[in-house]
């Protein structure tokens, strides 16, 4: 092990001398991940523009239901609710269609919308008689920003049912008091509503906020959601790390050329140990990498979730993937032309291709499933869990399964045909 790790150090301490690689690190990385999130928060955070399509089927059609829908407003004014809150332009895009169940279900396997709330009817009679009451709340599986959206439905329900509470509460607690005495049902019921509106504006300190926001094949973000720096740092991040391992290949090719590989074969190191040290060097220089547009994106108020060490896993998986790539394609070239060459390819490739550039959620599906071929895509979908939908290390598991699946198959067949000669 030791052995190992002075190779690696060797390797890593000479790479960063090169002023080259250092100024992509440090300054070229952090200026493109900075434009290009300010490119995508302009497109999508900044339009004003956004709109979450929502149906909903209001089967009470009541003040109190009314008010719940209105809440729901409240709580963020991208959502636009079906089909109460379409217009002259058709936003919610029903067609003329009077939305029923059956078009619902429809338009949710179709991503037309995002959810469908149900208002069962007697909604209004059973809160006011302080019965249970049951809103229905659907979304495509297929489709990740609902999560958000019923976050902010659950969020609006707890404050909208809390505060009908609270007023059921206060209107028994002056009934049961003697000294104090409602004049008249009409005297009751302004009481009940007051402790109702106070309760709400309590409620109301703390706003849900959506950060996440998709509609029939359109991604945006309010705030700094996954589209502006949300998408630009994993993204840019993502793909300098793969412009700072391809490199590799050329040095591997360099060092045959100059018989550096040849003379540490000769001495009393295994091969393992020689190739492993260099593996490691450019895992570190990924990590590195990775630390460093992270760490950017810290400083300007990007959240990483709640799980951490999650986003740590990712990042080691997909850089473990990267590295074994390169070694298992540097076996297939010749001279260091073809290195850099086929360096440039792949990162100009895999990185958009795997939505580096752009969220793979607003490509074609045939897109989104050609883009998996990249490692990038896996990690992406990743780092989308874990930074904006609340998950952790047990919801990434499939992903970080592939990137090891990756990092294992393309290490055996790189270490299986890599000659030192």
């Amino acid at each position: 092990m030791r052995i190992l790790l002075t190779i690696a150090w060797n390797d890593l301490r000479l790479t960063l001398r090169d002023r080259g690689v250092l100024a992509n690190m440090l300054i070229v990385s952090v200026v493109l991940t900075l434009i290009v999130g300010f490119a995508n928060s302009m497109i999508g955070g900044g339009s004003g523009d956004i709109s979450l399509l929502v149906d909903v089927i209001d089967e009470d059609d009541t003040t109190l239901s009314a008010d719940y829908l209105a809440a729901l407003r409240e709580a963020n004014a991208d959502l636009v609710l079906c089909p109460m809150d379409n217009d002259n332009d058709d936003i919610c895009d029903l067609n003329g269609d009077t939305l029923d169940e059956d078009l619902a279900v429809e338009r949710l396997t179709a991503e037309t919308s995002l959810a469908l709330i149900e208002i069962p009817l007697g909604f209004a009679s059973a809160l006011d008689s302080g019965d249970d009451v049951i809103i229905t709340f659907r979304a495509n599986p297929d489709v990740g920003s609902p999560q958000y959206i019923v976050q902010a439905v659950q969020a609006v329900t707890q404050k909208f049912a809390g505060a009908r509470v609270a007023a059921r509460v206060g209107t028994d607690i002056i009934d049961e008091v003697e000294e104090i005495r409602f004049k008249d049902d009409a005297d009751r019921a302004g009481y009940a509503d007051a402790v109702y509106d106070r309760a709400g504006e309590i409620w109301a300190e703390e706003p849900i906020t959506v950060n996440v926001v998709m509609t029939a094949g359109e991604e945006t973000s309010s705030d700094d959601g996954w589209n502006g720096f949300g998408q630009s740092v994993p993204g840019m991040g993502s793909m300098y790390v793969m412009f700072s391992i391809f490199p590799a290949l050329a040095v591997l090719i360099q060092e045959r050329r100059i018989w550096t590989l040849q003379r540490l074969v000769t001495s009393p190191i295994s091969k393992a140990q020689i190739l492993g040290g260099k593996v490691l060097a450019r895992m570190a220089i990924g990590m590195i990498q990775y630390g460093i547009i992270f760490a950017v994106g810290a400083i300007i108020g990007i959240s990483y979730g709640s799980d951490i060490p999650a986003i740590v896993v990712v990042m080691l998986a997909f850089v473990a993937a990267v590295t074994a790539l390169t070694l298992a394609v540097s076996t297939f070239l010749k001279t260091e032309g073809q290195a850099g060459s086929v360096a440039t390819f792949l990162s100009m490739t895999l990185a958009p291709l795997g939505g580096a550039w752009w969220p793979l959620m607003i490509v074609p599906d045939w897109m989104k499933v050609a883009g998996h071929i990249s490692p990038v895509a896996w990690a992406m979908d990743a780092y989308a869990e874990l930074m904006f939908y609340g998950g952790s290390m047990s919801t990434v598991l499939v992903p970080v399964a592939v990137l090891l699946g990756m990092a294992a198959v393309f290490f055996a067949f790189g270490a299986a045909r890599f000659r030192y000669e």
